[in-house]
């Protein structure tokens, strides 16, 4: 078989269009070479990123605009007739192509289940395939009713605490969010990945993840990097407001800052512990803070003063069902007065503290 017919075949698997024929001719075609394996697990994992993200952030034609370019052969203009012919039949595999894929994907969004957790709630959930996933506050969760059997692609905005079960490695573990991909080569991580945030966390409890950006997110090119047991990768967003767009569209020309961190085992509860209701603040600015009691408490906090952002506070909160109660113990310790109104709470200056 020629490349054209290879390639037929493999998207044709991968969107279970597939007979049983031809579903034996890719078996037989992924396991005769690792780096037939390779390429097939490299075109799988494309399309799967394209197919899992938010209609509005790629609709279905430029996703498989973007993914036929990458992965579809090209012809030049000027060849002889021979290879006109060439061109002639890549059009028309191209053509069964677009069929095939923007079918599958209508059939697959239409399939998406959905897990949304509201401001002030955490919920625990089991996968088909065994994995634990635990959904913060303002969190959701999108997968395909085929979870588990033809993929294990999830995409998440918000923030979740994974614990992957063991699968297949011909079937790979992705969790896409809006601006990055991150593939399971470990048992337990942790990602923060809310809209509204001015970064992009992935922590690593058990094991190892990757993480690289994901396709037409409008964010710079980024090598794949591979964070390990008690690191902590953040990548910072240029600033954006409540809706998550760009404050300063010139802000996008600059490169994300990226960091990675090294945390003792004794300090990970700043990172998960939110899923056992614990709160841990380790020199947090208040904005940071914010953010996070807004998310567990489902209340709007506003700052009279832009001062009061960069104020930084260390505690732990366990179990604590008031916010009040928790801005008592900030307030024994920082320069602030706060006041409850129904569901909004507003921080002023104390310069008497």
């Amino acid at each position: 078989m020629d490349n054209e017919e290879i390639k037929l075949l493999l998207v044709k698997y991968i969107t279970r269009e597939a007979n049983d024929e031809e579903v034996e001719q890719v078996r037989l075609w992924v396991s005769a070479h690792p780096e037939n394996e390779q390429y097939f697990a490299q075109l799988y994992e494309t399309w799967q990123n394209m197919l899992y993200l938010q209609p509005d952030v790629v609709k279905e034609e430029k996703a498989f605009q973007k993914f036929a370019a990458d992965n579809l052969p090209r012809e030049t203009k000027y060849r002889t007739l021979k290879i006109w012919s060439k061109v002639a039949a890549a059009i028309t595999v191209f053509s069964v192509l677009t069929g095939l894929l923007l079918n599958h994907y209508a059939q697959n969004t239409q399939k998406l289940k959905q897990v949304a957790v509201n401001k002030g709630g955490i919920k625990k959930i089991v996968l088909s395939d065994g994995t634990l996933v635990w959904l913060n506050a303002g969190s959701r969760l999108n997968y395909n009713t085929g979870f588990g059997k033809t993929n294990r692609t999830v995409y998440l905005e918000g923030e979740a605490f994974f614990d992957i079960a063991p699968g297949k490695k011909t079937i790979p573990f992705l969790v896409n969010t809006k601006n990055y991909t991150v593939r399971d080569i470990g048992t337990k991580f942790n990602l923060k990945a809310y809209p509204t945030d001015r970064f992009f966390e992935a922590t690593v409890v058990k094991g190892e993840v990757a993480v690289e950006g994901n396709v037409d997110n409008n964010t710079h090119e980024m090598n794949r990097i591979y964070v390990k047991p008690h690191q902590v990768l953040r990548i910072y967003y240029p600033k954006a407001d409540e809706d998550g767009k760009p404050v300063d569209k010139k802000e996008l020309d600059n490169l994300n800052e990226i960091q990675m961190m090294q945390i003792d085992s004794a300090k990970m509860d700043r990172y998960d512990g939110w899923k056992d209701d614990l709160l841990v603040f380790d020199g947090n600015t208040l904005d940071e803070i914010s953010r996070v009691l807004e998310r567990r408490y489902n209340v709007k906090i506003m700052m009279n003063d832009t001062s009061l952002q960069n104020i930084r506070y260390s505690g732990s909160f366990k179990n604590v069902a008031s916010i009040n109660k928790v801005l008592e113990l900030i307030k024994g310790n920082t320069p602030i007065d706060y006041s409850v109104t129904g569901n909004t709470v507003n921080i002023t200056k104390n310069d008497k503290n």
